[in-house]
């Protein structure tokens, strides 16, 4: 689903990639002409603090809105059996536990992703629903540990 979102990063990485190695050779080859490698030293290093702080807001960013999913939600079914005091709990490191009247019987991975034509970020559970989870509505209809195909 964020097929469309990387379809369009991934040219510009790798442009921006050749770019950088592209200034890097002519630094190297022409290092004797001052005139040319320290302009181009110069660009080199503003890349290279441009990528650093493009990539760190990009995290920040992420991480400020893993933060609106992180939390309790109310699990309806777990391993294809009706499960009415299940909860599955999100945490800071990407992570969830499956709680059954209170006690951990559980857990696995979690991450966010968008896509094209759905607006904002969605929450996906291993082994969890293939449909969008909104952070809205605190629910995941089922877990199926025995299915970990996705």
């Amino acid at each position: 689903m964020i097929g469309p979102a990387l379809a369009i990063l991934v040219p510009v990485v790798i442009g921006l990639l050749i770019l950088f190695l592209f200034v890097l050779y002519i630094i190297f080859k022409k290092r004797r002409r001052l005139l040319i490698s320290i302009p181009l030293t110069v660009v080199l290093f503003g890349l290279l603090i441009f990528g650093t702080f493009t990539y760190k807001s990009c995290k920040s960013e992420e991480e400020k809105e893993a933060k609106k999913f992180l939390g309790d939600y109310k699990l309806e079914r777990l391993d294809g059996q009706d499960c009415r005091h299940c909860s599955v709990r999100l945490t800071k490191n990407y992570k969830y536990e499956i709680l059954r009247n209170g006690s951990v019987v559980g857990q696995g991975k979690w991450w966010l992703e968008t896509a094209f034509d759905i607006p904002g970020p969605y929450l996906r559970i291993e082994n969890g629903p293939k449909s969008v989870i909104w952070e809205d509505e605190r629910t995941i209809s089922y877990i199926d540990r025995q299915n970990h195909s996705e």
